[in-house]
């Protein structure tokens, strides 16, 4: 395997931070964004466990943020 085009961490002042930790952070954003567009139309009354699928979109959100926005 090629590891050398992998960011290992980022400085942002000096201070060093691994890049998952920004795509999670983005994630959870955009699925607050999200769950209060759902919750704005009225599209939650068809959630059975909306905690649990609050927690299944920041995992997507999480994953579509670290493939498209965080380079590698």
């Amino acid at each position: 395997m090629n590891y050398s085009n992998i960011p290992m961490e980022m400085s942002i002042g000096g201070i060093y931070f691994p890049p998952i930790m920004f795509a999670i952070l983005l994630g959870v954003l955009l699925a607050m964004i999200v769950a209060k567009l759902l919750n704005r139309f009225n599209l939650t009354r068809f959630i059975w466990h909306p905690p649990l699928f609050f927690l299944a979109l920041a995992v997507v959100c999480t994953r579509f943020v670290d493939l498209f926005i965080i380079p590698t």
